[in-house]
């Protein structure tokens, strides 16, 4: 079986009749796995051809709701499956977990199955079968006003994933393409967001590391029924193959 990545959701803060917040999911050695977890991921798993419950480990980005909203109903939907969840993401991410448990009037060790839940410390490696993710810390949620509402678990987080014969960069949110320079090596593929860049800034990063293939996602309002206007600033630049997501891209790895 090919490994590949699925677009379930490609919007950002603001999903549009076209596009619902960011998810992933990724299909790779014959196992499934979510990279973030926008509302209503259950749902487009099944549209995608998937099931909840083959979902082995999820890795969360940050806990912006565009990136966690559908996460609790996830969890609770999973409630009769036979085999444990991981779940993965930067400081706060059990005792946010727990929280959203029992919000939904789920108490956390009645769930019905085993949740790994574990709070990820960026440099650090997090292997999951033949896959391994480490995460590195953005500087999306480093401004002050965050810090001083939020205090220090107010941390975002990009990801390098490395599978067999290939390694996928995920920039998350950030706020310059340039912070993800010291992960670029040997990328194959580069999912970027196109929320808080521009395309001038990607395109110029792009062709700086000359990565073979950029998929972007997260893409702002502006963008969403007018995606040229991306591509526009790649256009006789850019010598990889640039994907602009749609719901349902599915991209060979």
């Amino acid at each position: 079986m090919t490994d590949e990545l699925i677009v379930l959701g490609s919007s950002s803060g603001t999903p549009t009749k076209n596009r619902f917040p960011s998810a992933y999911a990724l299909r790779a050695a014959g196992k499934l796995f979510l990279i973030d977890c926008g509302a209503p991921v259950s749902t487009l798993l099944y549209q995608y051809g998937f099931e909840p419950f083959d979902v082995e480990a999820v890795f969360l980005s940050h806990w912006h709701l565009d990136h966690v909203a559908g996460l609790g109903l996830f969890l609770t939907q999973n409630r009769k499956r036979s085999t444990p969840l991981a779940l993965y993401g930067p400081k706060g991410t059990w005792s946010k977990t727990q929280d959203l448990l029992i919000n939904s009037f789920v108490l956390p060790e009645r769930l019905g199955y085993e949740l790994n839940i574990n709070n990820i410390k960026p440099g650090r490696k997090y292997k999951e079968s033949l896959i391994e993710v480490e995460y590195f810390k953005t500087q999306h949620l480093e401004r002050t006003k965050y810090k001083t509402n939020f205090g220090p678990k107010a941390v975002a987080c990009g990801m390098v994933i490395n599978g067999p014969g290939w390694r996928i960069v995920y920039s998350g949110d950030l706020r310059s393409p340039v912070e993800l320079a010291p992960y670029m090596a040997d990328c194959t593929l580069l999912i970027h967001e196109m929320a808080h860049v521009t395309p001038e800034e990607l395109a110029e990063f792009a062709i700086a590391t000359n990565v073979p293939r950029l998929l972007i996602s997260h893409l702002a309002a502006e963008y969403d029924e007018a995606p040229e206007k991306i591509a526009a600033a790649f256009e006789g630049r850019y010598q990889g193959e640039l994907i602009i997501a749609q719901d349902g891209t599915r991209v060979t790895l």
